[in-house]
């Protein structure tokens, strides 16, 4: 399970775009839109995770002979976001959204660019073998939903926590403070792809 919250921790903190958008809806909406998008990432994030939990258990139980390929092909990915991260733009100001629609509306569309986004598969996969998913849990069907409840308690605590840091300390906080710490979170998110890059290299050992 520990594994699990790990995967779902990082994987909610590499969203950095829909945090950015979370925090920017904290300073210029509602307490409920924040929240709302809060949960709209969350469960986005937990349907990639529900199939790629058990899809790797699949790739890893029939495809055996492929152990090697898999893990450097994560490595490629994971390494590819790192360099996202560090080639990604600073965020400016929090004051850009000019209009914002109504809670089911902000679901709707924070679901849908979250879902869509085309690396949220391969980065699952990624993400599940950097932190060794399977190294400590055998190939079967309990071992998934061990994982997928870890999943899930880490992205609540990525998503929850800061949903409620939106809705009672965004308004509060000086701009240029709040902007310092969440561009922290794109170098941050460089070292740590870079590290689980590494991470995959060597459980394909």
């Amino acid at each position: 399970m520990l594994q699990g919250i790990t995967a779902g921790f990082i994987l909610s903190l590499a969203l950095f775009p829909g945090s950015l958008w979370l925090v920017k809806v904290a300073y210029n909406g509602k307490p409920s839109q924040c929240l709302t998008l809060g949960w709209a990432f969350a469960l986005s994030q937990f349907l990639w995770l529900v199939v790629g939990v058990p899809g790797l258990m699949m790739m890893l139980k029939y495809l055996s002979f492929a152990h090697m390929a898999m893990h450097w092909i994560a490595a490629f990915v994971l390494g590819y976001m790192s360099y996202k991260f560090f080639r990604s733009k600073r965020a400016e100001n929090l004051d850009e959204l000019l209009e914002l629609p109504g809670l089911w509306r902000l679901f709707y569309n924070a679901f849908s660019r979250s879902l869509a986004m085309p690396m949220r598969l391969p980065a699952t996969v990624a993400v599940l073998l950097a932190t060794g998913a399977y190294v400590s849990h055998p190939l079967n069907v309990t071992s998934v939903f061990s994982i997928l409840i870890g999943c899930l308690i880490g992205i609540l605590w990525w998503w929850g926590q800061l949903s409620l840091i939106g809705v009672f300390f965004v308004k509060r906080i000086p701009e240029a403070i709040t902007l310092k710490s969440i561009n922290k979170a794109r170098p941050f998110c460089g070292v740590l792809f870079l590290c689980l890059a590494l991470m995959v290299l060597f459980f394909s050992a």
